[in-house]
């Protein structure tokens, strides 16, 4: 009976591991298209933020670039916001991962919007 009850429990806890990671493939460190700037997704409660971690202003390294986005499926997020900080604006974002290593964020202010291809180091 010792058995039964250590696999099931053995069972379970290894289902709920799985549950909590299915979203991470965003966690770690990403660089843009040129280069320039990385950003590290961590996990803040239920969501995602993005930490600048090098850029071409130092000004700005340590500073959150994404906040609050949430996971919409096992590849999708939404619901973020994506912070300008030179401009001191921020707009809605969404973000999708393609595959493990690349990661597309759209970026939207009222009618305009643009897609950013980010690749995990």
């Amino acid at each position: 009976m010792q058995k039964i009850i250590l696999m099931v429990t053995g069972l379970l806890f290894s289902l709920n591991i799985f549950a909590q990671t299915t979203h991470d493939k965003i966690l770690g460190k990403w660089t843009n298209e040129d280069k320039t700037r990385i950003i590290e997704f961590v996990k803040s409660g239920d969501a995602y933020d993005a930490i600048i971690r090098k850029a071409e202003d130092n000004s700005i390294v340590g500073k959150k670039q994404i906040t609050a986005l949430k996971a919409t499926g096992t590849t999708s997020f939404a619901d973020g916001t994506l912070h300008i900080i030179k401009k001191g604006k921020t707009a809605k974002c969404t973000a999708s991962l393609s595959g493990d290593t690349m990661l597309y964020i759209k970026a939207s202010h009222g009618m305009m919007s643009k897609t950013l291809t980010w690749t995990k180091l």
